[in-house]
């Protein structure tokens, strides 16, 4: 079943504007932060992130897991902090009583003892002077293992026609609309982290991933501009039902 959070691919909040210059192309004209609360919500995740209580994968999934009227009507930064408050909460990092009486302090702009009070993981505090370094780091997901993939470049494939992950309302990468279609691999990546087992505290499973190639006509056979168009997704071997076809 659809989720609140897949809608990629889907027309129901209508076309995406962008703007084109005189020859056509495309404008990259967006702000980086629309109100400089964004900025501070941003900061604030990554800055909770890196006390390495939970994965990228985990949080992604945590916002995944909001009430679905939560998810629709929230911004794009208030799905953030509010999953990040959730993640916390249930990491034990803080307590709800903490949010809360924290909340007042802000609220009435007043100085408190509270704010003097020391929690187990501030040794493990983002300190200025790293940010920059730890951000153009990042943080690869690719694994060296010997692994031998069972696909190659040029074999034709057919996504599974259901989520993959055998919990229910699991985390995947598999989109709703690339379920059941043919693709042709385009590229062999090499072995990444898998996702469905990483936001659930399961374990990094690294296993190997692809790049596929999926027609516009095959994605949508009904509602496409461009048939031919091409789609790209980064797909794991477990999003693959067994092999129909080979390329020569």
């Amino acid at each position: 079943m659809k989720r609140v959070h897949d809608i990629g691919g889907s027309k129901e909040y209508g076309k995406i504007p962008f703007s084109v210059n005189s020859k056509g192309d495309f404008i990259d004209d967006e702000y980086v932060f629309k109100y400089s609360w964004h900025a501070k919500a941003l900061a604030i995740t990554l800055a909770s992130g890196a006390l390495g209580e939970w994965t990228l994968d985990e949080s992604r999934h945590a916002r995944e897991c909001l009430p679905p009227k939560d998810y629709k009507n929230f911004t794009y930064y208030e799905r953030w902090l509010a999953s990040l408050v959730n993640l916390l909460i249930n990491k034990k990092i803080v307590s709800l009583n903490d949010i809360i009486s924290f909340s007042k302090i802000i609220n009435k702009q007043k100085n408190h003892n509270y704010l003097q009070k020391t929690f187990e993981l501030d040794n493990r505090a983002w300190l200025s002077k790293n940010v920059k370094k730890d951000i153009s780091l990042g943080s690869p997901t690719s694994r060296d293992l010997t692994l031998q993939p069972s696909f190659k470049k040029g074999d034709f494939i057919k996504t599974v026609s259901k989520s993959p992950n055998k919990i229910k309302g699991g985390h995947t990468r598999l989109p709703s609309y690339a379920m059941g279609k043919n693709g042709v691999i385009t590229e062999y990546r090499g072995i990444y982290v898998f996702p469905d087992k990483n936001a659930h505290s399961s374990g990094e499973n690294p296993l190997p991933l692809y790049t596929v190639e999926f027609t516009c006509f095959e994605l949508w056979p009904l509602e496409n501009e461009n048939p031919n168009d091409i789609v790209c997704l980064d797909l794991w071997e477990p999003y693959f039902q067994k092999q129909t076809s080979t390329s020569s």
